[in-house]
C-alpha cells in the first residue's frame, strides 16, 4: 500500500500550476472577507487596523519615516489593491492558477492576518489560552488562527514541501 498526501485547500499540480480547493461555502466566504480588506484599503492607511501593513520603518526619526512613507505607500498600496483584484478571480473561478497568482493569494491571506492580528491585538506574548470560548473575541481569534494554517498550507505546496 502506497502513502498518498492528503489532499488539502492548495493542490499543486504536475504543471506548475495549482488547484484552490475550496467549497462554494469557503469560497464565497473568503471573497467577504477580501472585500472587508479591499474597503478598508480604501478608507485610507490612517486607519489604525492597517498599521501592519504600513509599518514604522524609522522608529528613531519620524521625519525619515514620514519621507518613506510617502515613497512606498502607494507602491504599497498598488500591490495590494492588485493582489485583491487577483484573488478575486482566482477564487471565483475553478480552473488551475498561475504561480504568480498564488503569490497573490497568499499575499492578501497575510494582510488579511495583519490587520485581524491587529484587531486582536495579537503579538508575540499571546497565548491560545488568552481566547477561551467565552471570550467576546474568540471567533476572530479562530478565524485569525485559520488564516495562519491556510497560509502556512499555501506556503508548504508552492515551496513544494
Amino acid at each position: 500500500m502506497s502513502w498518498r498526501k492528503p489532499k488539502g485547500p492548495i493542490i499543486a499540480n504536475n504543471d506548475g500550476t495549482f488547484r484552490i480547493n475550496f467549497t462554494d461555502h469557503e469560497r464565497e466566504t473568503l471573497l467577504a472577507f477580501v472585500d472587508q480588506l479591499e474597503s478598508l484599503l480604501a478608507q485610507g492607511a490612517s486607519d489604525d487596523r492597517l498599521k501592519r501593513l504600513y509599518p514604522v520603518a524609522y522608529h528613531a526619526d519620524p521625519e525619515k519615516d514620514a519621507e518613506y512613507q510617502g515613497y512606498m505607500r502607494d507602491e504599497l498600496s498598488q500591490s495590494q489593491a492588485a493582489s485583491i483584484t487577483t484573488v478575486k478571480e482566482v477564487l471565483g473561478a475553478t480552473e488551475p492558477v498561475s504561480e504568480a497568482q498564488i503569490m497573490a493569494f497568499m499575499r492578501v491571506l497575510n494582510s488579511l492576518r495583519l490587520v485581524l492580528g491587529t484587531m486582536l491585538d495579537v503579538s508575540e506574548d499571546t497565548d491560545e489560552d488568552d481566547f477561551e470560548e467565552d471570550h467576546p473575541l474568540y471567533g476572530q481569534y479562530q478565524l485569525y488562527g485559520y488564516l495562519g494554517w491556510l497560509l502556512e498550507w499555501t506556503i508548504a505546496t508552492v515551496s513544494g514541501q
